[in-house]
């Protein structure tokens, strides 16, 4: 198999693996909320500022804007129909980054089967194509760790290294770290139990945990002094972000997500397939011998064969304590999410490729090449008859049986959406799809009042005059003056 050809197929496989959703009614809660964002930045041509989100009144600080930029400008030049195609974009960029970090840690049988049990992995290649922060916080923080699983944090690949963590911090945060510092501290770990003598060792680790220390402080820097500047200046972006989501999250604050200490294992567990077997064979390798440092890392050459592979005990123990370490970190809040742990994914894809390559060495270049050159065609296959569509969750009625009468709404109408508790998935639909503007009520009012929590200014006044509104169908007939135009699946469409 020649890099062309494994370049050319994991692309293909993964473009069709990604692609596969797409011909499905997508609902998804954060995709959209972070579309009707976008949607709200480009129209103001406001870049640190997304507004409002769906039935909110208060403005959206949950993450920092930067990284909405690249949708606001997909939105400005291509149109919102660009966001599906832009997360995919991203998302091939991390399996051809796998592949190429797999082939020069390992081998090029590695580097394929990286990017292939990443590419194949339901949850990478379900959620990989949608307008969510996690497909480009992905790529930016598995660059950042590149250099440092190589070993070159010298020069340029500190630089870049420092450059990509930073972005991705911007992104999403201190999760945009984890990988830069969990491949540093593995290394920093590796290279402490080298041949060398006691204090020798400890000189080494020493500097080495004061490099990733540097490296990871510059790489806070953007995120940190913007935040610093916005509390000199109101503190809207601190108290929204640093306080209410970074700081709640950590402690437990927030009543959403997990709060057991093992969630990112038990997520794993559940998700990280088919590669977790690879990925246990390759911690039980890791444990075997003694450790010695990984040697810098270098590009195959015609020289070294498709056979050759590069200290393989050694990379094997580096990419299984940088996985151990991605996720020890990962449990540290108190608050946690399974798209979380979606920073981890290309470690693990890694370790399970370097675990399986001696076995992959019994297999010849052709019967390789012929085996992905099938597996890639199989995923075409099943792309192209809708098998992606069977993954997804039924449509929201608001897409299929009120769709009609919702679609004649102007856009921006007020819609009430009635339940004991605020339906999200709901709301931020109405907001995404119909670009409607949907406000929570627990009660359907009688007569004209305003959504929970609203204040009387003109937006929330339209609010309080909306005629169209979903509520749950709890078996009670509306009250007057509402009246019934539809009932499906749990939800009635009512109308005054």
């Amino acid at each position: 198999m020649t890099p062309r050809l494994a370049l050319a197929c994991c692309l293909v496989l993964s473009g069709a693996l990604l692609a596969a959703p797409l011909r499905g009614h997508i609902d998804d809660t954060d995709a959209q909320l972070y579309q009707v964002l976008a949607r709200q930045m480009a129209a103001a041509h406001a870049w640190l500022e997304p507004g409002q989100a769906p039935a909110s009144l208060r403005p959206f600080r949950e993450h920092l804007p930067f990284g909405q930029w690249p949708s606001v400008a997909a939105i400005r030049l291509l149109g919102e129909g660009a966001l599906p195609w832009l997360g995919l974009s991203f998302s091939l960029g991390t399996v051809a980054l796998v592949l190429a970090l797999g082939t020069r840690l390992v081998s090029l049988r590695a580097g394929v089967l990286a990017a292939l049990l990443l590419a194949c992995n339901e949850t990478f290649f379900v959620y990989g194509a949608r307008a969510r922060l996690d497909p480009l916080l992905v790529l930016l923080a598995t660059a950042s760790a590149a250099p440092v699983l190589l070993g070159r944090l010298s020069g340029r690949g500190f630089l870049f290294a420092g450059a990509a963590g930073a972005l991705a911090a911007l992104v999403k945060g201190p999760f945009g770290l984890v990988p830069l510092g969990a491949a540093g501290g593995a290394r920093a770990l590796c290279n402490a139990f080298g041949p060398e003598a006691g204090s020798e060792r400890l000189q080494k680790l020493f500097r080495a945990l004061g490099a990733l220390a540097l490296l990871l402080v510059g790489a806070a820097a953007p995120a940190v002094i913007f935040l610093l500047w916005d509390r000199a200046h109101g503190a809207s972006w601190w108290n929204g972000y640093v306080r209410d989501q970074v700081l709640a999250s950590a402690r437990g604050l927030r009543r959403d997500g997990a709060i057991s200490m093992l969630f990112p294992f038990q997520s794993l567990w559940g998700r990280f397939w088919p590669g977790l077997p690879l990925v246990l064979l390759g911690v039980l390798q890791a444990l075997r011998g003694v450790a010695t440092p990984p040697e810098t890392a270098r590009p195959a050459t015609a020289a070294d064969g498709e056979d050759a592979a590069r200290e393989p005990q050694a990379v094997l123990r580096l990419l299984a304590l940088a996985s151990l370490l991605a996720v020890a970190a990962l449990c540290l809040p108190v608050r946690k999410v399974w798209n979380h742990e979606l920073v981890v994914y290309p470690l693990l894809a890694l370790l399970g490729g370097a675990a399986a390559d001696p076995l992959l060495r019994r297999l010849s270049r052709r019967a390789a090449s012929l085996a992905l050159v099938a597996l890639t065609a199989a995923a075409c296959a099943l792309s192209l008859a809708g098998l992606g569509t069977r993954l997804l969750r039924p449509p929201c009625v608001a897409s299929r049986e009120f769709a009609a009468r919702l679609d004649a709404l102007p856009p921006g109408s007020p819609v009430l959406v009635a339940s004991r508790d605020p339906d999200f998935r709901t709301i931020v639909g109405l907001a995404a799809e119909r670009r409607l503007s949907p406000w929570f009520v627990r009660a359907l009012p009688a007569a004209p009042a305003a959504p929970e929590g609203a204040s009387p200014v003109p937006r929330e006044e339209e609010a309080a005059h909306a005629r169209i509104a979903l509520a749950a169908d709890d078996g009670e007939p509306p009250p007057a003056p509402w009246h019934l135009e539809g009932r499906a699946r749990g939800w009635l469409l009512l109308s005054r």
